[in-house]
């Protein structure tokens, strides 16, 4: 038996306001003499079907360097990298944009675990590998590149002993 949107408490599609794109998280990978091609990482309550919906590059497009133009290239990451979709843009103009029927691929999640203890753990913020504490979840440190640096910030915590 299905259960109702209401009941699961997921908000009816007129109740979410959909989230635009920060232009600062749009990355020019490569400029060609007929289109370019960007990177976008979106916001965490991003979801896949919000691409169908050009308002969210109204940001992007409003005087931004990185407003898309007809013909360009998008590959836009989820925040938790969970799925990938690759996109054309069909049109677009400073109020938004329309990508041409989206590729979505849906990305495993992570095979080995991160690191963690009974304080802090090793985690991915969207920016990068960051130590948070556990009991409130505050990143403590900086985003890192890779988790190992995180894993070595993480260890720095804890008071070390000096000397014998």
């Amino acid at each position: 038996m299905a259960k109702s949107a209401a009941a699961l408490d997921i908000p009816e599609s007129s109740d979410r306001s959909v989230p635009e794109i920060d232009p600062a998280r749009m990355t020019l990978q490569h400029a060609g003499q007929v289109w370019s091609e960007y990177l976008v990482r979106v916001p965490a309550d991003f979801v896949a079907d919000d691409l169908k919906e050009p308002s969210i590059w109204r940001k992007a497009q409003a005087g931004s360097r990185n407003a898309l133009r007809k013909l360009d290239r998008v590959t836009v990451i989820a925040f938790d990298e969970s799925w990938i979709a690759e996109a054309v843009v069909a049109s677009a103009d400073s109020k938004g944009a329309v990508l041409a029927r989206p590729r979505i691929t849906s990305i495993p999640v992570r095979f080995d675990k991160l690191f963690e203890d009974d304080q802090y753990r090793v985690a991915w913020n969207g920016f990068g590998y960051v130590v948070e504490r556990k009991a409130d979840g505050h990143a403590m440190t900086q985003p890192t590149a890779n988790a190992a640096l995180a894993e070595r910030l993480l260890v720095q915590m804890y008071p070390a002993r000096v000397g014998r």
